[in-house]
């Protein structure tokens, strides 16, 4: 017998819970309705130990009754597919050693002497269970708080968790309560609201950078793409939700930063769903809101270069530009993108094409070193005679050096495993960031004269630091550099 799973789907929501509650009752006749109030401790070690391994330990007070949880599964974004463990027990201790439970079995023994409280939920659960497009779903609308020492963060989720039938129902009913209550893809469990409160504690950023990705070594191509996309949606949905409650430049770069990623995968793995429809669609779509965050930020990179008074004009287009960002954020259309995008990736009829099944199911290790090598010549063969190139050719090479750099990083775990592989990739990628930092500069002037042109602003650009003439060379000796660099992914 196979461990608990849980599928839900995750939804935010800033106000309008009880409108989308009544939704749900609306489109489906509800069979059982409950209210309850959940007090939480989460526990870890100082260290954080089992966050780092992918796993949750909480004690949940739920009336009477004390209930300790596991689960496991690491991070998700929207569709949380995870193996769960549940033991009563008495008051806010943790029981780890009942050898008849999981707990003891999937803890570090010497994480057990060392786990402690580390932050606690209070949340109102307003549920519902009905029937929607053949499924069976729970509709939980969870509103509250969590807190950890002076900070704390707001809860206002929404979860589809599916009790039968199928999936595609939880994705369909989403969008059917979108309509009555604007909801957008759910990307942090609780437990990671908690953990995120404790790294602002520790001095953390509020900018969200890309995570690291780790490929198992039994992971096929398919599941790499899965995983990809998972962090590259986390990676836009964090700096999405703050975009909305305040502006800022690192922001818009970290949101574009992540849809440029989304949009190198599509291109990367272009082998495993061929010429699906639904793919092309999605293309369409993170080319549409990529466009959206670029016209913000390529103000934000001109600002600092060019004297006050150019300065001033170019604040108050980015005011206007940033207004028009917040706009297409509101639309149905943006909300729904990420939502698609995860429907797609799990349930999309590209995942049983007969003739993609051999490339889907390749090793990941097998996929990125053909894709990697493939890149590389691309970047090798129009780079060539960087300094003799046109602005727009030259243009071509920074993108396709983009690309690469994606790649490796995305499939950089397929290929660890001992500190001279991790030097071996460290070298790379050093080297080919030197090249992009080279052709940036040169593409920054080339198009923030462009865009200053179309403005009517009368500015001077030059490279930071160095005349264009310099900067170019620079480039040239990158790329030299970038091409005599052994490549990780070979042994």
């Amino acid at each position: 017998m196979g461990d608990p799973v849980e599928v839900e789907l995750k939804l935010e929501f800033s106000a309008g819970g009880d409108a989308a509650l009544r939704a749900a009752e609306e489109l489906g006749a509800a069979d059982d309705a409950a209210e309850r109030h959940l007090v939480a401790t989460y526990f870890d070690t100082p260290a954080a130990d089992l966050e780092r391994a992918g796993l949750s330990l909480r004690i949940r007070r739920d009336g009477r009754r004390h209930i300790q949880t596991l689960k496991a599964g690491g991070k998700a974004a929207g569709l949380f597919v995870r193996p769960e463990w549940d033991l009563p027990v008495r008051g806010w201790t943790p029981v780890l050693d009942d050898p008849g439970s999981p707990f003891a079995a999937m803890l570090d023994p010497a994480w057990i002497e060392r786990i402690g409280p580390a932050f606690t939920t209070d949340v109102h659960r307003h549920r519902r269970r009905f029937g929607f497009d053949g499924a069976r779903i729970e509709c939980a609308i969870d509103t509250g708080r969590v807190d950890s020492g002076a900070h704390s963060d707001t809860v206002a989720e929404l979860e589809l968790e599916l009790l039968d039938g199928d999936a595609a129902a939880l994705f369909a009913l989403a969008r059917a309560l979108d309509r009555h209550a604007p909801l957008r893809l759910g990307v942090l469990s609780k437990a990671e609201r908690g953990y995120r409160l404790l790294d602002l504690a520790a001095g953390a950023g509020a900018a969200v950078r890309g995570e690291p990705i780790r490929l198992g070594a039994e992971t096929d191509a398919r599941g790499a793409f899965a995983a990809i996309l998972t962090a590259c949606l986390r990676h836009y949905r964090l700096n999405e939700a703050l975009i909305l409650a305040a502006d800022g430049d690192e922001l818009i770069h970290q949101a574009r930063v992540a849809l440029r990623r989304l949009r190198s995968a599509f291109t990367l793995f272009k082998p495993l769903f061929g010429d699906d429809a639904d793919a092309a669609r999605l293309r369409g779509e993170l080319r549409w809101l990529a466009g959206e965050l670029g016209s913000v930020r390529d103000i934000d990179v001109l600002i600092p270069r060019v004297d006050a008074a150019a300065q001033a004009l170019l604040r108050a287009e980015r005011a206007r530009r940033f207004s028009g960002l917040r706009a297409a954020l509101d639309l149905s259309r943006a909300r729904a993108l990420p939502l698609d995008l995860v429907e797609w990736m799990a349930l999309g009829r590209w995942r049983d094409a007969a003739e993609l099944q051999a490339v889907q199911h390749a090793p990941a290790r097998e996929f990125a070193e053909a894709v990697l090598a493939k890149r590389f010549r691309s970047v090798r063969r129009k780079g060539r005679d960087l300094v003799g190139l046109d602005d727009e050719h030259r243009h071509r090479v920074r993108i396709d050096a983009k690309k690469l750099r994606y790649a490796a990083d995305f499939f950089a775990s397929c290929f660890g495993g001992d500190e001279a592989a991790a030097q071996r990739h460290a070298a790379f990628v050093k080297a080919l960031a030197r090249l992009q930092d080279k052709l940036g500069e040169l593409n920054d002037v080339a198009m923030g004269a462009e865009l200053l042109a179309g403005l009517g602003i009368t500015a001077t650009l030059a490279p930071e630091g160095a005349p264009r003439d310099k900067v170019l060379g620079k480039a040239a000796k990158a790329f030299d550099r970038l091409i005599d660099t052994p490549r990780f992914w070979k042994d």
